[in-house]
């Protein structure tokens, strides 16, 4: 038997000792620099000025912003569901159009709802209005995923947690929507604190 081998023997508290600190050390560098390191890949920040600058403008938390922007497309301001929504936080063509109108920008038209300063502008005065009308932010996103008509609809057939959020969402859909929105808001909260910080200097 080699010597190395022998030590090993003679020495077993110590190796175990050293493997554990080994293995403890592997996964404070993967909880500590890898997985946020992946979690941002997934988890992408862009378009950051147009997200504080509407934020701002609309007094609306960035945070919740992202996460409507991730889920809604993930950051692609390309992207186009199969029921006809657009961009970074897919609005609807009439819906768009609408809030382009209320806030009196001129030249709108179905084309440009894809352009992210103007997406993000208008998809975020459209979540404040639902934020003043429905007042709990999980009452709003479910108004941005249904249509406020259908949640108006579902807190007057059954009513409200004391938390002010629905009682019950009949769409599963909107149930996953509401919670992958304030998940993903969560996870962009942990991954980019300094985020908040910008938005006060903005």
């Amino acid at each position: 038997m080699s010597s190395w081998k022998l030590w090993i023997d003679d020495h077993k508290l110590v190796c175990a000792l050293l493997a554990l600190i080994l293995l403890a050390a592997l996964l404070c560098g993967y909880f500590f620099y890898g997985r946020p390191a992946l979690l941002r890949s997934k988890y992408k920040l862009a378009y950051e000025a147009e997200i504080l600058a509407s934020a701002e403008e609309f007094d609306l938390d960035p945070y919740l912003v992202c996460g409507v922007i991730f889920t809604e497309s993930a950051f692609r301001p390309e992207a186009r569901s199969n029921v006809g929504a657009l961009g970074l936080m897919q609005l609807m063509p009439a819906t768009g159009l609408e809030e382009a109108e209320l806030l009196e920008i001129e030249g709108v038209t179905e084309d440009r709802l894809t352009e992210p300063a103007l997406n993000i502008r208008l998809g975020c005065n459209y979540l404040r209005k639902l934020l003043d009308e429905f007042g709990t932010e999980s009452v709003a996103l479910a108004a941005y995923n249904a249509g406020p008509g259908r949640v108006r609809q579902w807190l007057k057939e059954y009513g409200k947690k004391e938390d002010g959020s629905i009682l019950y969402i009949p769409y599963p859909e909107t149930n996953k929507y509401v919670g992958r929105v304030q998940s993903a808001k969560g996870v962009y909260e942990r991954l980019y604190p300094d985020l908040a910080q910008r938005n006060g200097d903005h």
